[in-house]
């Protein structure tokens, strides 16, 4: 199994309030695969957790202006 580590992708909000999730890949092998990328919209199963985390990391970025969240697209 592996596991990916939240640390490895970016979440951005859509002006449309839509969250796109780009988890960045992992070169294995000298075969680099392309980022998986995911969006949630209101009502999706996962929206609620991906938001939360997308305001996490944006509150926790802000003073340090880390660009591990990008805001609103």
């Amino acid at each position: 199994m592996v596991v990916t580590q939240l640390e490895s992708c970016e979440i951005q909000r859509r002006r449309d309030g839509v969250l796109l999730v780009r988890v960045h890949s992992q070169d294995r092998q000298g075969r680099p695969l392309p980022d998986a990328v995911f969006t949630f919209r209101q009502g999706d199963p996962q929206y609620d957790y991906w938001l939360d985390q997308f305001r996490r990391r944006t509150h926790a970025s802000a003073p340090h202006g880390d660009r591990s969240s990008k805001g609103d697209v």
